[in-house]
């Protein structure tokens, strides 16, 4: 199992980075969690074709991490997709992922691929060769988060969320967490109001499920603040980096 960064900052998009979107392959099989930028373009970027991906996880509502499903879906239909695809989320994801679909009426076009709906809360859901396990985590609105085990591999992705000290025990000893980073340990009260994380916290949060890497996503717009919160992670949890685009993981 590889993953793949397909963007990392957050709402605000730097010169040439999109917001914070995923790519998990495994056999030949690739999932999609959150969907921003030209993920067309952004896979074919990371070498990932297209024809293997079977599934996409959006996390929940919030515009930078849903607004790309339809050009993604329009561009699998240009590009003569038959094969049916997953879109997985929680009810309120779905729900709000339908309306996009419905808007452009993707499903009225001609020879349209099948989209599989799964809206579940919490729990477990096998998509290709992939066991994923969805769990709620304190957001602005509901938000997933997500635990991938695939052979002797061990994700975890927390996408944008606010810490605790309590986490699902099935989360501990990742070989890699991916965690949402809004800022330094001086804005905290700020970014627990928005629903969000410090470098700090996200470096708790590795300690706390015993990872053995922390990758921040979700950066502020200015690259210059990079360093300041990867010091302030490492200071922390050591295993702490700064994301690269389009490199297997």
């Amino acid at each position: 199992m590889n993953v793949y960064l397909l963007g990392y900052t957050g709402s605000m998009q730097r010169r040439g980075v999109s917001n914070t979107s995923l790519a998990i392959t495994a056999k030949g099989q690739t999932l999609l969690v959150d969907l921003s930028g030209s993920p067309i373009q952004a896979l074919k970027e990371a070498d990932i074709h297209l024809a293997t991906i079977t599934g996409v996880l959006l996390t929940h509502t919030h515009i930078d991490h849903i607004y790309a499903l339809p050009s993604l879906l329009h561009q699998f239909w240009l590009g003569g997709r038959t094969e049916p695809l997953a879109l997985i989320g929680n009810g309120p994801t779905v729900a709000f992922a339908k309306k996009l679909v419905d808007l452009f009426e993707l499903e009225r076009k001609k020879g349209f691929f099948s989209l599989v709906w799964h809206e579940i809360e919490e729990g477990v859901l096998t998509i290709g060769q992939l066991s994923l396990r969805l769990f709620p985590v304190i957001h602005g609105v509901p938000t997933l988060g997500l635990s991938v085990q695939h052979d002797d591999r061990h994700l975890v992705y927390l996408s944008d969320t606010v810490y605790t000290e309590t986490w699902p025990s099935f989360l501990q000893g990742a070989d890699i967490l991916i965690h949402e980073v809004g800022g330094l340990s001086k804005e905290e009260e700020a970014l627990i109001k928005k629903g969000h994380s410090s470098a700090r916290q996200a470096a708790r949060c590795a300690l706390d499920l015993k990872a053995k890497r922390l990758i921040l996503v979700h950066l502020p717009e200015d690259p210059k603040e990079d360093e300041l919160l990867l010091k302030e992670a490492q200071a922390l949890f050591a295993s702490s980096e700064l994301p690269q685009l389009n490199v297997p993981y």
